[in-house]
């Protein structure tokens, strides 16, 4: 059929079988020109949509990296629930000008921070008067100073807290191979965010490194081992459980220099402590197997919250419990 034929109906009158078949024809063009159109548009947006979806995966992983390569976790430390958010708690210690009106809890309060942060930062104690202009030190997140001994480097402290190096290298604003200063910021971290160790340490004198303890309750770490806090302060709410860290024989266990406490011989040369408890469940003499509830967590004694304050001792002398514990 030519395409005069089409171009000039009106030259003859067609007949039904010819309108027949121009119907057809035009029904049929324009099923095809439709499909046409409908795939150029599903041409267009399917990469949109894929370039989107792959943004969005690529947004979720890198946000998700970040917060596991700083060792916390949105439901403690990191409160914010947007990565924006995120990044900003992770910004290095910054510096407050103290105001008239002014208190420790009201700056505290501002700046989202537990009182304790903002008086260990600043080596100060409860009760102590702010001056107009004093300049304090105002870290992102809760977390606590630790000092630096001479020749150690950022990688040895971060390890031996079980912290990510480059976490604690971009909260005090240090460039790589910097000088250390006198002291570090070190962030609160939840027990239940610290890397586990799968095989003991090695031992780095006489001591048997391959003795291993439970960890005694679950919390935030707010003060690690330093040379003037001889054991872990594991925060979290009042009558939470404590349990023992390893079998032995309790040897006390009531009101002492901290607080309301127990004190466990595990008949190797190792002690553990459980200090400022709220209620104890054991009494001096029994004897305990491992992961056995001995008490609550309480603030008994000095203390400014509800915490457990956990010692392990090896013939007396204070052991840093990280080396130690799972």
């Amino acid at each position: 059929m030519s395409r005069a034929k089409y171009r000039a109906p009106a030259a003859r009158a067609p007949s039904s079988s010819s309108q027949t078949g121009l119907a057809g024809g035009i029904v049929r063009y324009g099923a095809h020109l439709w499909v046409l159109a409908l795939s150029i548009l599903l041409g267009a947006l399917v990469p949109i949509g894929i370039h989107h979806q792959l943004q969005d995966a690529a947004a979720t992983t890198a946000a998700d990296t970040a917060l596991a390569r700083a060792g916390l976790h949105a439901d403690g430390m990191l409160k914010p629930y947007t990565s924006a958010a995120r990044a900003e708690q992770l910004r290095p210690v910054t510096t407050y000008a103290v105001l008239p009106g002014d208190s420790i809890g009201s700056i505290a309060a501002r700046a989202g921070l537990r009182v304790e942060t903002v008086l260990q930062v600043n080596h100060l104690v409860s009760g102590d008067q702010l001056v107009r202009g004093e300049v304090l030190a105002l870290p992102p997140i809760d977390g606590s100073m630790v000092p630096v001994e001479p020749g150690q480097s950022l990688v040895q402290i971060a390890t031996a807290l079980r912290l990510d190096p480059a976490v604690v290298r971009d909260l005090n604003n240090l460039a790589l191979g910097a000088p250390l200063p006198a002291e570090l910021f070190v962030p609160d971290v939840s027990t239940d965010q610290l890397p586990r160790r799968t095989t003991p340490a090695a031992p780095t004198d006489t001591r048997h490194h391959l003795v291993r303890f439970l960890w005694p309750t679950h919390g935030t770490i707010t003060t690690y081992f330093l040379p003037w806090h001889p054991g872990l302060d594991i925060a979290n709410a009042y009558g939470t459980a404590e349990r023992a860290a390893d079998g032995g024989k309790v040897v006390f266990a009531g009101w002492g220099s901290y607080g309301i406490y127990v004190q466990i011989d595990h008949g190797n040369g190792f002690t553990t402590v459980y200090g400022h408890m709220q209620e104890v469940l054991v009494a001096a003499g029994q004897l305990v197997q491992p992961g056995q509830l001995i008490g609550y967590m309480g603030a008994t004694g000095r203390a400014t919250g509800s915490h457990c304050h956990f010692e392990i001792r090896y013939h007396g002398v204070p052991q840093n419990p990280l080396d130690y514990l799972p």
